[in-house]
């Protein structure tokens, strides 16, 4: 006999773009839209300033994850910012599905679990190309954790940066940051539009870097990434070598993306140069356990 019960429970957690629990948007009592878990923890977490069919609104109240419901309030047209999530991220890799060398990089495609924690957000002002924003932190973190499909790769070390400064935890960190970064921005004509759908994290100076589908079970787009790396690693030098920004960190145009997770804080574009220089030169690498205590940069 059918359990349409459990049917229905399962109809009304699946979603197009990933398989998971939804939350719920109300305005003024009435349902007007959801969003999958992970990605609606970012969007709609306290205070965030939430775009619908046209209109800003602001989250008043979010029931995660209690009853997995998002209030919203109005805010007015000229309301000059909009909100992005700080997120802390930890990945394990579950299951090797292959390996292959890209250059001389090991390069893993594997499953995932991904544990993920909001813990606060920024202002940014619409219209400026400036990609960081004053920090506010919530008053309680919003954990979700979720299985996924990605890929591992440990980029080389950029030795030469790290001898001319004097803080070369900092610089090798950042410079893997960026690096992680650019891979995922600016892979974009190579893999057909995929980076949106594409999450990444470099973990402290291990030189690990994950990049994973944001959706729930996989979605493909990390695959073609895999399949394409080679030609991503070659268009993020290109990038980072053409872009004529001064700055240290690097800017919207070469090393920032509005998704990162950490306020396009420890970000270094020449490290990053360097290494994308290291792997088009071929230099070899193996793909090694993480380790506990080190820092996961999104």
């Amino acid at each position: 006999v059918p359990n349409y019960d459990k049917i229905k429970t399962i109809l009304e957690d699946y979603s197009i773009r990933g398989i998971g629990k939804s939350i719920e948007i109300f305005f003024h009592s009435k349902k007007v839209g959801e969003r999958t878990l992970p990605i609606g923890l970012e969007e709609l977490h306290p205070a965030a300033v939430y775009f619908l069919a046209g209109t800003r609104y602001k989250v008043k109240k979010l029931g995660y994850p209690e009853n997995m419901t998002a209030k919203l309030e109005y805010l007015p047209k000229d309301y000059p910012y909009y909100t992005k999530a700080l997120t802390e991220e930890w990945p394990t890799v579950e299951t090797i599905f292959e390996k292959r060398q890209a250059n001389g990089i090991e390069v893993t495609s594997c499953k995932l679990h991904i544990q993920k924690r909001v813990y606060g957000y920024v202002n940014l002002e619409i219209g400026q190309e400036v990609a960081q924003g004053q920090k506010v932190i919530l008053e309680r973190p919003l954990d979700y954790d979720f299985i996924t499909k990605g890929i591992v790769f440990k980029a080389p070390r950029p030795l030469q940066e790290i001898g001319r400064s004097e803080n070369e935890e900092y610089v090798e960190a950042s410079g893997y940051h960026a690096t992680e970064h650019v891979v995922i921005e600016g892979s974009n004509m190579i893999t057909g539009g995929v980076s949106q759908d594409l999450g990444g994290i470099s973990l402290d100076t291990s030189g690990l870097i994950f990049v994973y589908d944001s959706a729930i079970g996989g979605n493909g787009a990390s695959k073609a990434l895999y399949d394409r790396l080679e030609k991503a690693f070659e268009r993020s030098l290109d990038i980072v070598r053409e872009c004529p920004c001064q700055s240290e960190a690097g800017c919207p145009r070469c090393t920032f993306s509005y998704r990162c997770g950490n306020n396009n804080e420890y970000l270094h574009k020449i490290a990053a140069r360097e290494i994308l220089q290291r792997i088009f030169d071929g230099e070899k690498t193996e793909v090694t356990e993480p380790v506990e205590g080190d820092k996961p940069l999104v």
